[in-house]
């Protein structure tokens, strides 16, 4: 495998199937694997907004965790922009790819992150709401408790309310 290579297996698969979609094809999974593999080693920044659009689903059977690894290669500021241009709404792919964005917000928060992610309170999938309380958590708690007290007021998911809750306590 060559970075040609892989940048080619990531723009081609934007994103990849779903789940099921995905689990029908343990050769589009061994690809990835070795796509994620070789980006680790060799690390170009042309694979970041590729790899962002490759989530196609919610779990994709461990390889998703597996591209913050890829990502911890490069600079922060990097990842931030292509995570800020990917959480703009016209550019949501899915709900899947949505969700694994949010969850590189944990990993990579930044105040920059703090508007979009506050947008996505709104969502109407209370996975997302949930994932998007968890990394408002790790942003400026002046800033955050005030809008995590407004989203506590109209919130009507059991998990996100518990979320909230947490987050709010530990703030």
């Amino acid at each position: 495998m060559t970075t040609l290579d892989a940048l080619a297996f990531l723009q081609a698969h934007q994103p990849l199937p779903d789940d099921d979609g995905l689990g029908q094809r343990p050769d589009l999974m061994q690809t990835y694997h070795e796509v994620l593999q070789h980006l680790r080693e060799y690390p170009d920044p042309q694979c970041i907004p590729l790899l962002l659009r490759s989530f196609g689903g919610w779990n994709g059977f461990g390889l998703y965790q597996t591209v913050e690894d890829v990502l911890y290669q490069f600079n922060e500021q990097l990842v931030v922009a292509a995570l800020l241009q990917e959480l703009e709404p016209p550019n949501w792919l899915n709900p899947g790819t949505l969700y694994w964005h949010v969850d590189l917000c944990t990993t990579f928060s930044n105040a920059r992150l703090f508007d979009p992610l506050v947008v996505l309170l709104n969502h109407p999938l209370a996975d997302i709401r949930h994932a998007v309380v968890y990394a408002l958590g790790l942003q400026e708690a002046k800033r955050v408790a005030p809008v995590l007290q407004r989203q506590l007021a109209v919130e009507d998911d059991e998990e996100v309310i518990k979320a909230l809750r947490e987050v709010l306590e530990e703030l």
